[in-house]
């Protein structure tokens, strides 16, 4: 193997990871209440929101400073 192959696969399996990642946080938004559903919503939900907004905003904060 030479080292430009290793720089790809690392790279892609870094992507798919990535991928991964963004799909199962997708996901545990999706399993939170909507806002016009029939599912009561408690101030523990709003709290949850909120530190995933804030996570997520962080991310895309460190992403704007590097560029």
């Amino acid at each position: 193997m030479t080292k430009n192959q290793t720089i790809e696969d690392a790279y892609a399996a870094a992507h798919a990871r990535a991928i991964q990642a963004a799909e199962a946080v997708r996901q545990m938004l999706e399993d939170q209440p909507t806002p016009t559903g029939d599912n009561a919503i408690g101030w523990d939900d709003v709290g949850t929101l909120r530190h995933y907004a804030a996570r997520l905003e962080e991310l895309i904060q460190t992403e704007d400073a590097d560029e």
